[in-house]
C-alpha cells in the first residue's frame, strides 16, 4: 500500500518534465520577487482576495511538487546506489524530509491563520526562515566539502570555480540569514494584518548595520555568480564552434549584463535624470524588466548540466544530471531577501525561501551520484574520455577524483588493519606505490586521448 502511494506522487524524470519543473519553478520566484516592488512604486493595490489568491497557488505548487522530487530521489536511492551512499548522505535524506515536513505544516498553519484569524503569525514566518536557510547551508556545506575533497586529489580548474563558488553561496546564506533577522528584531507587532503592500515598505525600518549587511550581501552575490558564470561559460564552450564565436559571447553574455545592471548605482546611476523627470513610471519599468536577474542567471547555470543529460548514454548518470539542473536553477533562483525582508500579508517570498533547502539537496545529491556511478563504471568513464563534449569534463573530473578519494579511503581502512600486526612499513610503501600507479594509468588514458584526437 505504502509503495502504490509513493508511486503515485512519483514522475519519471526526463528532459522535458524537468524542464517543466524549471519552468514553474522559475515562474513563481520571479512572480514572488517582482511583487512587491512593483506594488510599492506604481502604488497599485491589488485586491487582497487575488493576493491571498495568489499565495494559495503557490502553496499548492510548492506542496506538490516538492514530495515529488523528493520521491524520485528516494526512488533512485532504493535501487542500487543507496547502499553506496555514504552514512552522512543518508542522513541528509532524512534531513530534508523532515525539513520538507515541517514546511509544509507551517505553510498550512499561515494558510488557515490568513483564512479564518484574517492574519498569520510573525514568529511562523521566522522559524521558516531559520528552517529553510540552516537546513540549506547543511546541504550546501557538504556539498563544498565534496569538491574540496574532489580538489584536493586531482587539481583542476573547473573544479576549483565551482568550490570556490558554492563556498561564496554558502556564506551568502549567513549573512542573507543575519540581514533578515535583522528586520524580523525591528517588529513590535507579533501578527501581521491585511494592510496593503505599499504601507508595509513605506514603514520599512532600517539602519546602519543592515545598509553594510546590504552591501556585504551584494557582493557575495554579485561574486559567486561571476565564478559560476565562467565555469558555465567553459562548459558550454563546444558551441563556440556549433553556432560561431560572436555569437556564443554574445548569447553568454546577455545573462551577465543583465545580472550586473541593478549594481551600476554603485559606480554612479546613469538613469537619475529619468528617475526625477518620472519617478513613477521609471520605477516600474525598471521593476518589471530587472526583478527576474537572479532567476535568468540560475537558468542559465541549470543549462550546463540540463543539456549535458542528452550526452551521457548511462540511465543513472542521466537522471542525476537532471536533478542536478533543478537543484541548481532553484538554489541560484531561491537566495533572495527582498520580499522577505518587508513580510508582508500575505507572506510573500515564503514559498521562494522554502524551495532553498530542497535545491540544495537536489544539487548535492545528483553530483554525488553522478561523480558515485562514474567513478564505479570503467566503462563509462573510458566513453566520457573518448568524448571531447566540454559539457562532459566536469563529470570526468570529479568521476576521476572520487575514484582515487575511494581507492584512498580503502587503502587508509587496510593501513590501519594492518597497524594491529608488526608489518607497518610495508602497507605504507604499498599505498605510495599503488597511487602512483593510479596517476600514471590516469595520465596514460588522458595523454592516449589526446594523441587520438590528433589523429
Amino acid at each position: 500500500m505504502k509503495e502504490k502511494i509513493i508511486s503515485l506522487v512519483t514522475v519519471e524524470l526526463t528532459k522535458r518534465s524537468s524542464l517543466f519543473f524549471i519552468l514553474i519553478f522559475t515562474t513563481v520566484m520571479v512572480f514572488e520577487s517582482t511583487i512587491v516592488d512593483f506594488s510599492s512604486y506604481s502604488g497599485v493595490r491589488i485586491p487582497m482576495w487575488l493576493n491571498v489568491g495568489i499565495f494559495l497557488i503557490f502553496s499548492i505548487l510548492f506542496l506538490i511538487s516538492s514530495p515529488i522530487l523528493l520521491n524520485y530521489v528516494r526512488k533512485i536511492t532504493s535501487r542500487d546506489s543507496y547502499q553506496a551512499m555514504p552514512l552522512s548522505l543518508r542522513y541528509l535524506q532524512m534531513i530534508v524530509s523532515v525539513t520538507m515536513i515541517l514546511t509544509g505544516s507551517i505553510i498550512l498553519i499561515i494558510i488557515v491563520q490568513m483564512l479564518f484569524l484574517n492574519k498569520y503569525s510573525l514568529i511562523l514566518l521566522e522559524v521558516q526562515t531559520y528552517l529553510s536557510y540552516l537546513s540549506a547551508l547543511i546541504f550546501l556545506s557538504f556539498l563544498v566539502f565534496m569538491f574540496v575533497g574532489w580538489l584536493t586529489s586531482k587539481r583542476n580548474y573547473i573544479i576549483m570555480l565551482y568550490t570556490i563558488a558554492f563556498s561564496l553561496a554558502s556564506v551568502n546564506l549567513v549573512v542573507s540569514l543575519i540581514y533578515i533577522e535583522s528586520y524580523f528584531s525591528f517588529s513590535t507587532l507579533p501578527d501581521v494584518k491585511p494592510y496593503p503592500i505599499t504601507s508595509y515598505i513605506v514603514n520599512l525600518p532600517g539602519s546602519p548595520i543592515t545598509e553594510s549587511l546590504s552591501v556585504v550581501y551584494d557582493i557575495l552575490s554579485l561574486s559567486s555568480f561571476l565564478l559560476m558564470w565562467v565555469a558555465t561559460a567553459i562548459l558550454l564552450g563546444q558551441y563556440r564552434n556549433k553556432i560561431g564565436r560572436i555569437r556564443f559571447f554574445s548569447l553568454m553574455s546577455i545573462p551577465l549584463i543583465y545580472y550586473m545592471f541593478p549594481f551600476q548605482n554603485y559606480f554612479g546611476d546613469v538613469f537619475f535624470v529619468l528617475l526625477l523627470s518620472s519617478p513613477v513610471v521609471f520605477s516600474v519599468i525598471y521593476v518589471l524588466i530587472f526583478s527576474a536577474t537572479k532567476q535568468v542567471g540560475a537558468l542559465l547555470f541549470s543549462l550546463s548540466f540540463w543539456t549535458a543529460s542528452s550526452l551521457v548514454h548511462h540511465d543513472r548518470v542521466y537522471k542525476s544530471l537532471l536533478i542536478c539542473s533543478i537543484g541548481m536553477l532553484i538554489l541560484f533562483s531561491s537566495i533572495e531577501i527582498a520580499p522577505l525582508r518587508s513580510h508582508i500579508y500575505p507572506p510573500y517570498g515564503l514559498i521562494t525561501e522554502a524551495f532553498l533547502p530542497l535545491g540544495a539537496y537536489l544539487l548535492l545529491f545528483g553530483i554525488f551520484t553522478s561523480a558515485q556511478h562514474i567513478s564505479q563504471d570503467a566503462k563509462l568513464r573510458k566513453e566520457f574520455y573518448k568524448s571531447a563534449e566540454s559539457q562532459l569534463s566536469l563529470l570526468k573530473n570529479i568521476g576521476v577524483s572520487q575514484m582515487e578519494k575511494q581507492f584512498e579511503d580503502k587503502i587508509k581502512f587496510l593501513q590501519q588493519r594492518s597497524s594491529l600486526s608488526e608489518r607497518i612499513e610495508e602497507p605504507q610503501l604499498e599505498e605510495e606505490t599503488v597511487k602512483k600507479i593510479l596517476h600514471d594509468v590516469l595520465n596514460e588514458l588522458y595523454y592516449s586521448k589526446k594523441d587520438n584526437e590528433k589523429k
